[in-house]
């Protein structure tokens, strides 16, 4: 991993008995560029250079000439990351500017914000140290001990310990009411982890069986948040407070754990109450519906190589958008300061032509997604007749096989996509080109003769007609957010309509879209895949759109799934082939990369994939513009030549650009 190690975190192990443990050490550097320092000593030991005292902002140091604020000094823990700038030292002050579709979808700013156990460089290589210094696992991958960073507090103040992971899992997790289904990802084996504090600053996690992928989950991705503030949130508790029904009623709740769901604190987007305290480094101040307002955390817990406490940009302001269109608009006129989640591909050209204008400037990233427009096939379809003919693979390979991808790459993606099945990441050690060419050649003819062995007849108007002798009639959903959906699914519907299915497509709300597909209320869902570079499709199950029963907006088996999580108490039961694949997953998570068994199951549950057809793709693997505003600096890097920016869901979007050391020049 290079000179830049973690190495203080082998002297906590000293202290802890450890038998056949596999100490893994955080790398502080990517592509040969220094990204932090785990503490202030460790940047003098490999630098040679003191920090010997620390500054602020200026709005915070007259907080603290107010007697509103304990001196700097006194707000950064005892063991605060030091930051390498990207560039160059920042200065203070600025707001960030960003926008929205949606309240309740991800966005370019909140995105930036967010802060994990962990941090993996951009290309997501490296795992690094964040709030988390050091992990060890022991027991033969069935033990984790992490170490947490001493001293953080919560932005109130108040401190950041293991109570509150603690207080996640035995009060949230744990607890039926706000969790009545618990996440498989927390149940390696079938069982549930145990979590267990072993002093302030030192938590240990215990499995059934091993699981080398669990410290990757903790990465910063809002999903896998394991941790609230206990100190706040447990007046909302019943276990705590006897009365948090009658404060719920009093807040306009019936009942004491929807109070206590709205004050949850939540990373990456819909945080709620502005008094929530957090660990990033902005704070919610206000929210209403035309914006979301957040100013700096007087207690984040990073400096910079100078000692100046971050995040440099004093406020950012996230702006809400009637469409995908109006927020391109707003790019292209130099409104935002950053953009790319809602940024079109076809709109690349348009942006560097106004880059002069508008005071920008934009280049093309390469997308994490492994296809950036699908297709999600309800196996559980409420209609039984619709169940039989959607769970029929032939159904699912004409689909796919009816698709002109090349004429989708060329109209709505530059040329500049790869037309390709649903599948992981090429990058991936694992990789096989079939999976990528699986049934994703245009092919309409095939298409054809499938469905006429499925007894699919035509009637006398084109259309074929189902078994009970009705047009087989199918509604696509799809969500207008991140990309070229509602273009992608015009020309979808077309090809459908070739091949004699009578398509029907309907832009849908973020929220009533999930709960749709969540109640298996859908035909086809269109949304994209994402969590699919080697480290992500191996640690995830929700957030990775390809693990059964898919995730988001992709859910192709909602009830297969459900009884598999359950073990079989709710849901319906799956046929084998799912069942396999499930297992197969799971059998993957034993091993860590590297390892015979780690390839040998990967491959087992893509094969399953590229032959069933669960999720059908069109094009990915596509450039993605980003804008920055031309002042906003250390964002991006000088690259090495066989190097890319990558952006996507996997590396949580702008959070590997590290927005706390990014400032306006």
């Amino acid at each position: 991993m290079g000179k830049y190690f973690k190495v203080t975190v082998l002297m906590l192990l000293i202290s802890v008995l450890v038998i056949t443990s596999v100490p893994y050490i955080f790398a502080q550097k990517a592509k040969g560029r220094v990204l932090y320092y785990n503490t202030p000593i460790e940047y003098y030991k490999h630098t040679g250079r003191k920090i010997t005292r620390f500054k602020e902002a200026p709005m915070l140091a007259e907080l603290v000439k107010q007697g509103k604020l304990p001196p700097v000094e006194k707000r950064l823990p005892e063991e605060p990351l030091v930051v390498v700038p990207t560039k160059e030292i920042g200065k203070y002050g600025g707001i960030l500017r960003g926008s929205s579709l949606n309240p309740q979808t991800w966005n370019d700013v909140e995105d930036a914000m967010v802060d994990g156990l962990f941090r993996f460089s951009n290309d997501l290589q490296e795992i690094l140290p964040n709030l988390a210094k050091g992990y060890v696992f022991s027991d033969k991958f069935k033990k984790c001990t992490i170490y947490l960073r001493r001293g953080v507090k919560w932005s109130d103040g108040e401190p950041f310990t293991a109570d509150d992971i603690l207080f996640w899992w035995e009060d949230i997790i744990l607890n039926d009411e706000l969790t009545p289904i618990k996440p498989d990802i927390f149940r390696p084996g079938g069982r549930l982890m145990t979590v267990k504090k072993i002093n302030d600053y030192t938590i240990q996690f215990e499995f059934a069986v091993p699981y080398p992928s669990f410290p990757l989950i903790h990465y910063s991705a809002a999903p896998y948040i394991c941790w609230a503030p206990k100190h706040y949130l447990k007046k909302y508790h019943i276990k705590y407070n006897p009365e948090a029904n009658t404060l719920a009623k009093q807040e306009k709740f019936d009942v004491w754990y929807k109070c206590f769901a709205f004050h949850q604190p939540s990373s990456g987007w819909g945080w709620q109450d502005p008094n929530t305290p957090t660990i990033q480094g902005w704070v919610l101040k206000s929210h209403d519906s035309q914006r979301r307002i957040f100013e700096r955390n007087p207690y984040y817990w990073k400096i910079d190589t100078e000692g100046n406490q971050l995040p440099y940009i004093d406020r950012a302001i996230v702006e809400f958008h009637s469409s995908i269109e109006v927020a391109n608009l707003k790019a292209v006129a130099g409104e935002l300061d950053i953009a790319g989640h809602d940024l079109l591909p076809i709109n690349y050209p348009l942006l560097k032509d106004n880059e002069a204008k508008g005071r920008y400037k934009v280049i093309l990233a390469r997308s994490t997604k492994g296809n950036d427009v699908t297709y999600a096939i309800n196996l559980n379809n409420p209609d039984p007749v619709k169940r039989k003919i959607f769970q029929d693979v032939r159904f699912r390979r004409a689909l796919s096989l009816a698709i002109n991808r090349d004429e989708i790459n060329k109209l709505h993606f530059l040329g500049l996509a790869v037309p390709r099945q649903a599948t992981v990441n090429p990058n991936a050690s694992f990789y096989k080109e079939s999976w990528g060419k699986a049934y994703a050649q245009y092919d309409p003819d095939t298409a054809n003769k499938l469905l006429d062995e499925m007894g699919l007849k035509r009637g006398p108007d084109g259309y074929r007609l189902r078994p009970d002798g009705k047009r087989l009639e199918i509604l696509v959903d799809y969500m207008p957010y991140e990309g070229p959906k509602g273009d992608v699914s015009e020309l979808v519907k077309m090809y459908w309509e070739k091949i004699g299915i009578k398509v029907e497509i309907q832009p849908r709300e973020r929220a009533f879209q999930l709960t749709r597909v969540r109640s298996s209320q859908h035909d086809i869902s269109c949304w994209h895949i994402d969590r699919t570079m080697e480290r992500c499709v191996y640690t995830y199950s929700a957030g990775n759109k390809l693990y059964p029963p898919g995730d988001s907006a992709t859910v192709y088996a909602w009830n297969w799934g459900l009884w598999l999580i359950t073990d079989g108490k709710s849901g319906e039961e799956p046929p084998q082939t799912f069942k396999d694949i499930w297992n197969a997953y799971w059998q993957w998570r034993k091993y860590p990369p590297g390892t015979s068994g780690y390839k040998y199951w990967a491959q087992k549950v893509f094969d399953i994939y590229a032959d069933q057809i669960y999720i059908i793709g069109t094009v990915g693997l596509a450039p993605w513009p980003l804008l920055v505003r031309e002042n906003l600096e250390n964002v991006f890097w000088e690259k090495d030549k066989d190097e890319e920016y990558w952006f996507g869901p996997d590396n949580w979007l702008w959070n590997t650009y590290r927005a706390e050391q990014w400032f306006f020049k």
